[in-house]
């Protein structure tokens, strides 16, 4: 039962740990003055989405009790299916490069949460 329950944990976490590691990037830009719009801002959120991911893949792999690489492929897909929802929906609301690049770095984000918690300990 523990190990369900840390599995539980471990998901709760990384599905809560985007929006809050989102809102600190938020919190920083506005005590760095980074105006809202324009492409500086969109890579400046661009690197906050990627660290969320990082963080959330990271809480998922520490957290959980065992099989650490599947709830690392557990947290990837559902990350997928929320990474895509996105992009479909915001595809007209930023530009392309933005929402692709949002897309095409969750593989790095996962696998490097991955890696600094369980991979290279394993290596």
């Amino acid at each position: 039962m523990k190990i369900v329950l840390r599995s539980l944990l471990a998901l709760a976490l990384a599905i809560i740990a985007i929006p809050l590691v989102n809102l600190a990037g938020s919190e920083v830009a506005a005590l760095l003055g980074l105006p809202p719009g324009g492409d500086t801002r969109l890579g400046y959120d661009l690197l906050w989405v990627f660290l969320a991911g990082l963080v959330g893949s990271a809480l998922m792999v520490g957290v959980a009790a065992v099989a650490k690489t599947a709830h690392a492929w557990t947290i990837f897909a559902i990350y997928l299916g929320l990474d895509v929802y996105v992009t479909v929906v915001a595809w007209d609301d930023f530009p392309r490069w933005f929402t692709l690049a949002c897309l095409l770095t969750l593989p790095v984000q996962v696998w490097l949460g991955w890696w600094l918690v369980w991979g290279r300990r394993r290596a």
